[in-house]
């Protein structure tokens, strides 16, 4: 090809690339003004109703502290059922790990199970997992702790095995050269190399499954969350008041908490 074709053939390309471009907006703008119209969005119906916002604010104050022993008890047991949830994922993650990572797995057909076990857990949005639990056994915060170790144990296992998997292999590679099993390759080898990222990520893994408990208790899985959904439910907005200054105080505690964590063990 000599250098006349080739100064014909850029514009064109040019020209394609420019065209590809606008179709790609084109596309992406058609599908953000489906996505107003479906889910009927309607900012000025918000400034005009605004008013009823601040009514409710209005009536939170002052509030009503005759639920506060309530409410500080509801929301122990939200944490409660966060810990317990994140506890349980934690261990049984780092049961389905050595078999999740593709560097450390005993074989190939254990790691494309764990894999596909692994994508269900997480597959099941914690809403459904929580009501079926609920079914099974009744309306109490045993329920969230079940369904919070569900979804937990999809998520922190996949995070982990992706941890293992990008771990220098120097020191397993060292330990089966000497004749270690596998249990031992693990405890002794990788286990150390990822702990802080196993524990970094769980402390993040809590921090967010208390917001998550307090979403499953709304359901009827026992915590401050029934309490909320009942006060607004029956316009008790001072209740409600009391309730969210609890969930504020429970929020702040705990991200403070995880941060100390995180920074102890970075």
């Amino acid at each position: 090809m000599t250098s006349a074709d080739v100064a014909v053939a850029a514009p064109g390309r040019s020209w394609l690339r420019s065209l590809r471009w606008l179709v790609g907006a084109g596309a992406l703008v058609a599908l953000y003004v489906h996505a107003w119209g479906d889910a009927k969005v309607a900012p000025l119906e918000f400034f005009r109703s605004f008013h009823n916002l601040v009514r409710i604010v209005q009536h939170m104050v002052p509030p009503d502290w005759g639920v506060l022993r309530s409410s500080i008890h509801a929301a122990i047991l939200t944490f409660d059922t966060a810990l317990l949830g994140t506890t349980a994922a934690f261990a049984l993650s780092l049961l389905l790990t050595p078999l999740a990572a593709r560097n450390i797995t005993p074989h190939r057909t254990l790691y494309e199970a764990s894999r596909a076990l692994m994508g269900f857990l997480r597959t099941v949005p914690l809403w459904v997992s929580g009501l079926l639990f609920l079914v099974v056994v009744g309306p109490n915060a045993f329920a969230g702790v079940l369904a919070l170790t569900f979804e937990t144990v999809g998520v922190l296992a996949k995070l982990y095995a992706e941890a293992v998997e990008e771990m220098d292999m120097g020191p397993v590679d060292a330990l089966r050269v000497s004749g270690a099993g596998r249990t031992q390759v693990f405890l002794h080898a990788v286990l150390p190399s990822v702990a802080p990222t196993f524990l970094g990520l769980v402390i993040y893994r809590m921090d967010s499954n208390v917001r998550a408990a307090l979403v499953l208790s709304a359901f009827g899985a026992g915590g401050l969350g029934f309490q909320i959904f009942n006060s607004i439910e029956l316009f008790q907005w001072a209740q409600l008041g009391t309730e969210l200054l609890v969930l504020l105080v429970l929020v702040l505690l705990v991200e403070r908490v995880s941060i100390i964590a995180r920074a102890r063990i970075s």
